[in-house]
């Protein structure tokens, strides 16, 4: 397996230049058979990612890191890829690596709720999505109001999810906190056909891979990308790792002394083991 992008990979290739959008493949030369890739990712930024960007796409460091071959898509407005130009740049994605090439789409916040919309489009082997919104649109979410500023900004919401998210057979992997209220309403309006499926990662709240990267099991959903482990790999090494993980004990932890749970005292000295100094303060009242 190549573990590290090669000399002679191609760097930040133009997929898609558009007003709305802008797409760059890097990986190895598509045209010469040797070398084409079999799985590419196609990676969706949060809404806060900047359109131009000196150190490339979202996550473009990382998968260059582990040899991974993959399009950034770089969006020019706060807008959950509601424009005219998104299904266009989808076709160019698909058109661009050709039909003997996998694709897995992923992405984070509005980046996972755009790799869900583009799966079918862009005929993806599977979507992965950590944290996704259904929409930011008070109509259809009015517990939602973490992004007003961005809604402010926007014109209409233009697509419909369950237009674009037909029972095909491919697979939806959702990253979600079930302890985060937001983040849990928002994935229960998904479109739920064959091949969708949760990940669980209770007590990482909105920083899903931020809490995967601190508890060192981030490869494993490098490998879910790949299509070399499953969801199930991913929901295991998490239960395995988790109490090495801050958020994880200082959510689902503080929850359990608040209501004087039994296992409560674990969570205190697994906080001590690993030294989480602001936890040990916060919780030792519960024993005074």
């Amino acid at each position: 397996m190549v573990t590290a992008e090669t000399a002679n990979w191609v760097k930040r290739a133009i997929v898609h230049d558009g007003a709305a959008l802008r797409l760059e493949y890097n990986g190895p030369v598509l045209a010469d058979p040797t070398q084409a890739p079999k799985q590419v990712v196609v990676a969706f930024a949060p809404f806060d990612y900047p359109f131009e960007s000196e150190q490339g796409g979202w996550g473009s460091q990382s998968f260059s890191k582990r040899g991974i071959p993959h399009i950034c898509v770089f969006h020019s407005a706060e807008d959950w890829y509601q424009n005219s130009e998104f299904f266009t740049a989808m076709r160019n994605c698909r058109a661009y690596l050709g039909e003997g090439v996998n694709i897995t789409t992923y992405g984070f916040s509005m980046g996972g709720y755009g790799a869900i919309l583009a799966a079918d489009c862009i005929d993806a082997q599977r979507a992965v999505a950590v944290s996704p919104q259904f929409s930011i649109d008070p109509a259809a979410v009015p517990f939602e109001r973490r992004y007003n500023a961005e809604w402010s900004a926007m014109g209409p919401w233009l697509h419909d999810m369950a237009q674009h998210r037909k029972d095909k057979g491919r697979e939806v992997i959702v990253l979600l906190d079930p302890l985060h209220r937001l983040d849990r309403r928002q994935e229960a309006l998904f479109p739920k056909p064959l091949g969708y499926g949760r990940c669980l990662i209770h007590g990482a709240g909105h920083a899903g891979i931020q809490t995967l990267v601190e508890m060192g099991i981030i490869d494993v959903l490098f490998d879910v990308l790949r299509g070399n482990a499953s969801t199930n790999d991913l929901r295991q090494a998490y239960r395995q790792n988790r109490r090495q993980g801050f958020r994880y004990l200082r959510k689902v932890g503080t929850r359990l002394h608040e209501r004087g749970h039994p296992m409560a005292r674990s969570f205190l000295e697994w906080a001590k083991a690993r030294r989480f100094r602001r936890l040990i303060k916060k919780w030792r009242p519960y024993y005074e």
